[in-house]
């Protein structure tokens, strides 16, 4: 089993002494595992910047534990804390580089207090993480010769160029503008990630937390979930003070991998967001295979369709992937329904991924055998068109222009004979297709295809060029509609 790279448990931190003493934290639990990027906010004299400085081995461990790389800080030594300290890779918002030194002797003193000496290690070390960070040019220059996204740059390379287990992060983009402020912790993201150290940062900057693989949150020197972060990255146009303000206080669930959250048909009564692991979205629906639709990681959302209107019923049936377990952020549905009215541009993201999601929900019962990938590139052209009640969709003999999927309604499929007489010879339902036979053999329209008199229809309308792309990368899929047109082909001869 994996060993946390940190591992904190009821710490505790108090500054001062007697009557002037102040508790600055409170029963801090947390762990932090290789490889993970984790954000850590709060307010100004919240207590962040204290439990950074315990973890960086900056301060004594008072009460609680704290162990970092398997060795417990709490009683560790002032030698012990430096040598601790020595293991770690540090980021600030000053770049702390040595003004005396060139970039190139900055990163050589970071390998030397590691205990790297050797001289060609280093220079192999150095040009290797200066060529990521894009600063190979200026391998000899000194700080002051270098703009402020060069220095942090920099600083970014010293740290990391040890290839540390750990990095400690406090405020790293604080000094820089927003383009240079993302472009650095990209940066720092990737490399961290592909040398599998973990970061703990300090920010107070809402553009970057999209970064992280966890967002908590330090208040009155208690640690919990970051839901306002959580939220306002989940759902566009929603700031965090927003939420904040709303006093939405959603509730955290973890499940075990492979279990259920929902199914298909249960009443809706909350809106999730994934805070850790994945899950698989899913149709189970009496005698048919199950089929698979998506999968959701980290920061995605689902649960919305049912919740419009209040307490529908799921459309789909939600499940943990099995690999890990899943940590889910649960809002009532009130609750929800307050953050929709927040804001004019979360709605519409909201109604424009409900969309997608019924349309590819329609497509794969229309269409078992065709891949989500597929259905994903096919989605930016289809049209939504709806008709009134006995309304004519399309007329025989017209030509061929779209491939129709019905999203909801019914409709009815007309022959007409010899003598002009018109007759009601198939009834379609949501989940079906029509308009397919005149597309694949290039002919036109061999029926007429109506709204039926006592309802309207909305149907999803695939372009020509679309359908005929779909049928070319899907074999499977065109031999399914290929035996359904020689059933509705044999069915008209017979009439």
């Amino acid at each position: 089993m994996t060993q946390p790279i940190i591992s904190i448990q009821d710490l505790n931190h108090v500054y001062g002494s007697g009557d002037l003493s102040r508790q600055i934290l409170y029963d801090i639990n947390m762990e932090i595992y290789p490889g993970e990027f984790v954000i850590m906010t709060g307010p100004s004299g919240s207590g962040k910047s204290t439990l950074l400085s315990l973890v960086g081995c900056l301060r004594s461990v008072q009460t609680g534990s704290l162990r970092v790389l398997g060795q417990e800080l709490k009683g560790a030594s002032d030698e012990q804390r430096t040598q601790m300290r020595r293991q770690f890779g540090y980021i600030f918002q000053a770049s702390n580089l040595l003004t005396f030194l060139t970039v190139e002797q900055n990163i050589a003193t970071s390998m030397e207090l590691q205990g790297i000496r050797d001289r060609a290690t280093m220079r192999e070390r150095t040009k290797e993480i200066l060529s990521h960070v894009a600063l190979l040019p200026q391998l000899k220059s000194y700080p002051r010769q270098l703009s402020g996204g060069q220095k942090q740059r920099a600083a970014i390379a010293g740290a990391l160029v040890t290839r540390p287990k750990l990095v400690l992060a406090d405020e790293p983009t604080a000094a820089l503008d927003s383009k240079t402020g993302r472009q650095t912790i990209d940066l720092m993201h990737r490399l961290a990630k592909e040398q599998g150290s973990a970061v703990l940062m300090v920010t107070h900057d809402p553009r970057i937390l999209d970064v992280a693989d966890r967002i908590v949150q330090v208040e009155d020197g208690h640690l919990g979930l970051a839901y306002s972060q959580e939220i306002s990255l989940a759902l566009p146009g929603l700031k965090e003070e927003q939420v904040t303000e709303m006093e939405i206080q959603p509730d955290v669930f973890t499940y075990e991998p492979g279990a259920n959250v929902f199914r298909e048909g249960d009443v809706a009564q909350r809106f999730y967001v994934v805070l850790e692991g994945s899950v698989e979205v899913f149709h189970e629906r009496p005698n048919q295979p199950r089929q698979f639709l998506r999968t959701l990681g980290r920061g995605q959302y689902f649960g919305e369709i049912g919740l419009q209107p209040a307490n529908g019923q799921r459309t789909a049936s939600i499940q943990v992937t099995p690999d890990a377990p899943a940590k889910l952020m649960a809002v009532r549905g009130e609750d929800f329904r307050q953050l929709m009215h927040g804001s004019n541009l979360t709605a519409v993201a909201i109604a424009q991924t409900i969309q997608e999601r019924v349309r590819t929900s329609v497509m794969t019962e229309a269409l078992p055998s065709l891949d989500t990938s597929n259905i994903t590139q096919i989605l930016p052209t289809i049209e939504t068109l709806r008709y009134g009640a006995g309304s004519t969709i399309i007329q025989v003999g017209d030509e061929p222009e779209y491939f129709y999927i019905i999203a909801a309604g019914v409709v009815e499929v007309l022959d007409h004979n010899a003598q002009g007489q018109t007759k009601v010879v198939a009834v379609r339902t949501p989940g079906e297709y029509f308009g397919e036979i005149g597309l694949l053999q290039n002919r036109p329209r061999t029926a007429t295809v109506r709204a039926h008199p006592k309802n309207t229809v909305e149907l999803m309308a695939l372009p020509k060029a679309t359908f005929q792309e779909m049928m070319a990368d899907s074999q499977v899929t065109q031999s399914e509609v290929a035996r359904v047109v020689y059933e509705r082909l044999k069915t008209l001869t017979m009439r």
